[in-house]
């Protein structure tokens, strides 16, 4: 589906089809079908990219341990340097299994996943410190690189059409949510999401998802 042939049904379903004053504007109806593609990856994982130069190459500095990710970034699920695969780990286990692991150099051998903090992006940190240049290639999961635009109405989500359908749940959801006597409707919203929800799953939780890695089986020892 295109821009235009979502707001061109979401008009239909919900019946806005008043030209002069639309209870909702087309840049209300794309800015709804944003989040909907960014809360269908995130709960999903409906992209995986390990070619996007930008998002999945890391050029190494020597003495610099951590690196931000590409804003789309919100997991890590391969990492490599020189065609080996670096094993994830967490500050927690590094404390307990490789005790000064902080004061050492090298080539790298373990990455931490560091989630978004405040206005810092996501960044990795890469164990040891590193001595030697290169590149870091990554396999990640990722939202959507642009958004899509009310402007271009021939723009698609960057997931698989099978689910662009599923997408106007979302927007549904938000939309009659609206602060507005004609708009607002609270149970209208509520079973659109629970549709959402039934294709898409729940949103994870940050919490979880950082416990969930900091429970990861310990590394092997690095060899320094």
């Amino acid at each position: 589906m295109r821009v235009e042939d979502f707001i061109t049904e979401f008009r239909e379903e919900a019946s806005d089809k008043v030209l002069n004053a639309p209870f909702w504007t087309s840049e209300n109806i794309v800015s709804y079908l944003n989040e909907a593609v960014q809360e269908a990856c995130e709960r999903a994982n409906l992209i995986e990219d390990r070619s996007t130069p930008a998002v999945c190459s890391l050029t190494l500095q020597v003495g610099e341990s951590t690196y931000p990710l590409h804003p789309s970034v919100f997991e890590i699920k391969r990492l490599t340097f020189r065609g080996r695969p670096l094993d994830e780990t967490s500050v927690e286990e590094l404390d307990q299994d490789c005790p000064g692991w902080e004061s050492r150099s090298g080539p790298p051998r373990a990455f931490i996943f560091e989630q978004a903090s405040g206005i810092r992006p996501a960044q990795v940190r890469l164990v040891p410190t590193p001595t030697v240049t290169g590149t870091i290639a990554l396999t990640v999961l990722r939202g959507a690189l642009r958004p899509l635009s009310a402007d271009i109405p021939s723009g698609k989500p960057e997931i698989h059409e099978r689910y662009h359908r599923r997408l106007l749940d979302w927007v549904f959801h938000r939309a009659y949510l609206k602060q507005d006597a004609d708009a607002f409707d609270p149970n209208k919203a509520a079973q659109s999401l629970a549709l959402f929800v039934q294709a898409f799953g729940e949103r994870p939780d940050a919490n979880v998802q950082r416990k969930h890695r900091d429970r990861r089986p310990p590394v092997v020892q690095i060899n320094w």
